[in-house]
């Protein structure tokens, strides 16, 4: 959760709504069962009027997504490139947004639930909502390839969510999220890129964020599977 005069910053996830503390790495979790009930709550946290916001951003954690290269994404194939990606069920109830990363020449397209968009019209119903993923956010950082033949994981983990790219050899290989249940089950699949990409797990080749406590300890205990990071 971010307030900024006008402008209201909150992530979504198929868990509930996310709200991010300004002043510590806490994290509040609303799941959507209990949102209505805590609707109250919530404005009251935000402590803005709901006439007041001008401007609303939604950051999307989920894994419904696609990078496309700009070349070959038109409209008239991108939704065949999702449903053969995802299902063909996969759309229903939920419509398409894009983000472009323009100095990978892609788009990254990705599907947000119709009554996730309804209920952040419904929060604040005079603001202009902007959507956004969260895993177009950490692929717009240009910084990510070192050199032009660098071999780079990057690695953001928040709650259960572990968004990933990897450049190797500097090019892009792998645009993922994986949603773990254990530091056991991330660390198997990041074992399980190694051993697909021949590459090593340690600090020059892994660049890895968290936002959370929860994130921290995951973190911190990766080293105890050999993935010393």
């Amino acid at each position: 959760m971010i307030v900024d005069n006008s402008h209201v910053f909150l992530q979504f996830s198929e868990l509930g709504v996310h709200l991010k503390s300004e002043s510590s790495q806490e994290i509040e979790l609303i799941s959507w069962d209990k949102i209505k009930k805590k609707e109250l709550a919530l404005m009251s946290k935000l402590k803005i009027e709901r006439h007041q916001v001008d401007h609303l951003t939604i950051e999307i954690l989920h894994s419904d997504f696609l990078l496309i290269p700009q070349e070959y994404d038109t409209k008239l194939y991108r939704i065949g490139f999702l449903e053969k990606a995802l299902g063909q069920e996969a759309l229903n109830g939920k419509e398409i947004h894009d983000q472009p990363v323009q100095w990978i020449e892609s788009n990254l397209a990705f599907l947000i639930p119709s009554d996730w968009k309804d209920f952040a019209s419904s929060l604040f119903p005079l603001a202009k909502v902007h959507y956004r993923h969260i895993l177009g956010e950490l692929l717009a950082e240009k910084n990510q390839v070192k050199s032009k033949n660098s071999t780079q994981l990057h690695l953001y983990i928040q709650g259960k969510f572990a968004f990933m790219s990897l450049f190797y050899q500097g090019k892009l290989q792998l645009a993922n999220v994986f949603v773990h249940q254990s530091t056991l089950e991330l660390a198997f699949y990041l074992h399980s890129i190694r051993d697909s990409f021949d590459i090593l797990l340690t600090r020059e080749t892994v660049n890895i964020h968290s936002y959370g406590a929860e994130s921290d300890a995951t973190i911190q205990s990766l080293a105890q599977y050999n993935i010393l990071i």
